[in-house]
């Protein structure tokens, strides 16, 4: 019996070294390590400020207090200060965590968007990121929420399981023994655990959903129930394309570390004779401060081109996992209908010319 899965190793081969170097196109890699980096995201950061009110601002509308003397307030003058200063900090970090919330927020947008993007170049073998991002706008953002419907649920599952133990944790004494909270730090460990298989599986479901909205058209949940419903029925297609995917990401992961460190010590080997023999140029002729001024944008532009070289190498890698789970898919559901570049063109239906009725 040939499985779905060994077989679509072969054919997520083929179609990647012909998408990617038959003919080999500089900028096409470029796009699909912008779109490969964007399923990613980042974080940053804010500040406040705060306004000090000056004796100008008071006039005379309180009566004279002599110096260093507190007058008698109605109530505990330093509960009350307390609680002033609190608040711009409580704001501050109110503030904080709102935004980084947006942030992420927009940043998963970006990524569920890039999720059908990266499909769609690889089906048409054609990156067009502007026009597939536009395209894709509903679809992204349908995605995120359901996304974010699943880590609520999970999210409410691992509060559920934390139930049991609170009994447990109350009957801990105040000096922690370790034999009487094994059994709970055992039980979350495994809930965890089981919350992390399910998590994936169910990401890896989504994840074949996705195809089948674009070329079905589809919504994302109806996509996933098309997905669910065939795995009731070839539920060992899919233990074994989990099995043969988590082979691949082995390999796939210890290659990229070899990529990283060749890479590391290439380039950086490298960038270092060229910053030590710029250093050594112009330390006779610059002050400390202008020297490191002189080297900083030197050694911006080489981290630059580190991460940039490591992105581009690791294209073929993350191209080469999406094609296997396409052709999968391809193989897995008889009606996905995914019009792959490759596919072999219907030859035109020829009719025998019948002569004409004759009046």
């Amino acid at each position: 019996m040939s499985w779905y899965a060994i077989g679509a190793v072969d054919r997520a081969i083929s179609r990647t070294r012909e998408a990617l170097l038959e003919p080999f196109d500089f900028w096409k890699w470029v796009k699909l390590a912008i779109i490969i980096f964007l399923l990613g995201g980042v974080s940053s950061y804010g500040n406040t400020s705060n306004y000090n009110i000056g004796s100008e601002d008071l006039k005379n509308n309180f009566p004279y207090i002599e110096p260093g003397q507190m007058p008698d307030l109605p109530f505990d003058h330093s509960i009350a200060f307390g609680y002033i200063y609190q608040v711009p900090q409580m704001a501050t970090v109110a503030a904080l965590i709102i935004f980084l919330i947006l942030l992420v927020l927009i940043f998963s947008y970006i990524s569920s968007i890039m999720e059908f993007v990266f499909v769609e170049s690889l089906v048409r073998n054609e990156v067009k990121f502007w026009a597939y991002s536009r395209k894709f706008l509903g679809k992204g953002f349908r995605l995120l929420l359901v996304r974010l419907a699943i880590w609520l649920v999970f999210l409410a599952l691992f509060g559920i399981s934390l139930l049991p133990l609170i009994p447990l944790i109350r009957e801990v004494p105040s000096d922690f023994s370790l034999p009487a909270s094994l059994g709970g730090i055992l039980w979350v460990v495994g809930v965890i655990i089981l919350l992390i298989l399910l998590a994936l599986a169910i990401d890896s479901l989504l994840s074949l959903a996705i195809p089948l909205a674009i070329y079905r058209n589809k919504g994302i949940l109806s996509a996933f129930k098309l997905v669910l419903g065939n795995f009731r029925k070839s539920w060992r297609e899919v233990m074994v394309y989990w099995f043969v995917r988590l082979l691949l990401d082995i390999g796939i992961t210890i290659l990229a570390i070899f990529l990283f460190v060749l890479v590391v010590l290439v380039l950086g080997l490298a960038f270092l004779i060229f910053d030590v023999a710029l250093y050594l140029l112009f330390s006779s002729l610059l002050s400390d401060f202008l020297l490191w001024l002189l080297l900083i944008p030197f050694i911006v532009i080489e981290l630059i081109l580190v991460m940039g070289t490591l992105f581009f190498l690791g294209v073929p890698l993350s191209v080469f996992l999406k094609y296997h789970l396409l052709s999968f898919l391809e193989a897995w559901y008889e009606n996905a209908e995914i019009p792959f570049f490759d596919a072999p063109a219907l030859e035109p239906e020829f009719k025998v010319d019948e002569p004409e009725p004759s009046f």
